[in-house]
């Protein structure tokens, strides 16, 4: 039963990546509701209770949320520059994995903001960052009383 936490945070991961795959892709075509925003806020929650855990793996998938979140903003503010030159249209194109890996899952919340997805994944990045803050934050506590 030590892997009790992370298989349900993996299967809310799974949840909230399949409910919110339509509506990240159509966004604005394909409104968000609250269904979304439910299972949204249900990974988000597994994955605060999960830093608790200060667990490394849970370190680098923050740390790449970050970063994904930071490099989609940036990518899509600059996009229009982009398409003229080939090889920065491809980089551009290196932005949909990181967009469907980390920022898909918690599109749900995009109901409260509505937000372009560029602006919404640098708001998903600071909560990435948070819960990198927090894992660093158990990690050293779980040190200090051992």
């Amino acid at each position: 039963m030590k892997y009790k936490h992370l298989l349900f945070l993996i299967a809310s991961y799974i949840l909230a990546f399949s409910v919110n795959l339509m509506p990240s892709i159509m966004h604005p075509d394909l409104k968000v509701d609250g269904f979304n925003l439910l299972v949204t806020l249900l990974f988000m929650f597994l994955l605060l209770l999960y830093s608790r855990r200060g667990s490394k793996k849970l370190k680098v998938f923050a740390v790449l949320g970050v970063i994904s979140g930071i490099l989609v903003f940036f990518i899509t503010t600059f996009e229009h520059a982009m398409f003229d030159n080939i090889i920065l249209d491809s980089i551009a194109s290196l932005q949909y994995p990181f967009y469907l890996i980390f920022i898909t899952p918690v599109f749900g919340g995009n109901i409260l903001f509505d937000l372009s997805y560029g602006s919404y994944s640098l708001l998903m990045s600071l909560f990435y960052g948070i819960i990198f803050g927090l894992t660093i934050y158990f990690k050293k506590k779980d040190e200090i009383a051992v």
